[in-house]
């Protein structure tokens, strides 16, 4: 199986005498008959990671990852068929992703996890070219378990690595959701002892983040970004529901809050490099602070049908309408572009969209535009 490698290069060549210096050591070694196959460093081009008004990149020494562009899926409903759910849009825009990432299993108290994968959609993923990061959450009333008791903590890694095996996966996506503050040390120590083992067999890991900027400290204290960064490839940051299901409506990701989150997500997290940024695809709608998500279409057919009027908040960059005593916000093509253009200018590792199947279909190219995987 491939993995993403971050590359090790020298981005920070001074001068005409630096380059010298590089092609004469290069010369001297293959000289000396200990060649590498590696081919000689290359003046740096004006617009790569670490020149002069260069777009951000990686720090130091380390090369920026090809880009990914992660597609979060979702089974199909119970009694629907498997064609449902998100496999329609993974399947029709499959060349526009370069993995994704299956809401399949859980840890359980237990140490095992319970798992709800589909070959049907493994099978029409590896078909289409696409790497698997399946996410591992925990189950409720598990967490103090998982992450509280250190050996079930060792189980639980033990089983996602034998998983992981088993199974033929690329890598792996912890997303441990709505962790009480008092766990920021157990999730480090669970991502400390899952990381190695998972290195060991050669395979990537995710993990995904709550936002830190402007988000209560009983949701999101637990994620110690500086702490978890050397024990995983990268860190997904959820940046969406700044406004969700049990809140006032509002914008799902509102643009200056999504970039204050992805601005501090990078400097926590030791630069782009290490950044997976998430990408909201649905809505809300809501009564009071009662809410449901709504994915684009429906929220499209709602207006019509209601004679509703679709409005444009220019300030948070999203779509939004009411009817009757309800309120809907959502996300759209023209939403979706002005956070890209933030991803664009930040430049991390990669986005993720949450979910496949939720979104406007226009968004994807949008997103082979301003976001091009593996560039």
């Amino acid at each position: 199986m491939e993995r993403v490698t971050v590359l090790r290069i020298n981005h920070h060549s001074k001068g005409i005498a630096s380059v010298l210096l590089v092609l004469f050591v290069i010369a001297a070694v293959f000289a000396g008959g200990c060649g590498t196959n590696k081919p000689a460093p290359k003046p740096l081009d004006p617009t790569a990671p670490g020149a002069k008004n260069a777009p951000p990149g990686a720090p130091g020494n380390v090369a920026m990852p090809p880009r990914m562009v992660i597609g979060y899926y979702e089974n199909p409903w119970p009694g629907t068929p498997d064609q449902s759910g998100s496999f329609p849009s993974m399947k029709t825009y499959a060349k526009s992703m370069s993995a994704v990432g299956p809401f399949w299993y859980k840890a359980t108290k237990d140490g095992t996890l319970e798992a709800k994968d589909s070959q049907l959609v493994f099978d029409t993923a590896r078909q289409l070219g696409l790497k698997m990061y399946p996410l591992v959450t925990n189950k409720t009333g598990a967490t103090d378990m998982v992450l509280g008791d250190p050996a079930v903590r060792t189980k639980v890694t033990d089983s996602i690595v034998k998983m992981v095996q088993e199974k033929g996966y690329d890598g792996i996506n912890i997303d441990f959701e709505l962790l009480p503050p008092k766990h920021k040390d157990n999730l480090t120590a669970f991502m400390a002892e899952l990381y190695p083992k998972m290195k060991a067999i050669n395979k990537l890991v995710i993990i995904s983040v709550f936002p830190r900027v402007e988000v209560a400290e009983d949701v999101s204290g637990a994620y110690d970004y500086p702490k978890l960064a050397p024990n995983t490839d990268f860190l997904q940051i959820m940046t969406y529901d700044k406004h969700w299901a049990t809140s006032e409506p509002g914008a799902i990701a509102p643009v200056d809050w999504y970039e204050k989150n992805i601005k501090y997500a990078i400097e926590q997290s030791g630069g782009p490099h290490k950044v997976i940024i998430g990408i909201s695809a649905y809505g809300y709608d809501w009564v009071g602070k009662e809410g449901e998500t709504i994915k684009y279409v429906d929220a499209i057919v709602l207006a019509e049908k209601n004679g509703a009027k679709i409005n444009y908040d220019e300030k948070a960059q999203a779509p939004w309408f009411k009817y009757k005593n309800h309120e809907v916000w959502f996300e759209n093509d023209k939403s979706t572009a002005a956070k890209l253009d933030i991803v664009a200018k930040y430049n991390p590792a990669g986005i993720a969209i949450w979910r496949l199947g939720q979104e406007q279909p226009e968004i994807w190219g949008i997103i082979d535009k301003k976001f091009p995987k593996g560039q």
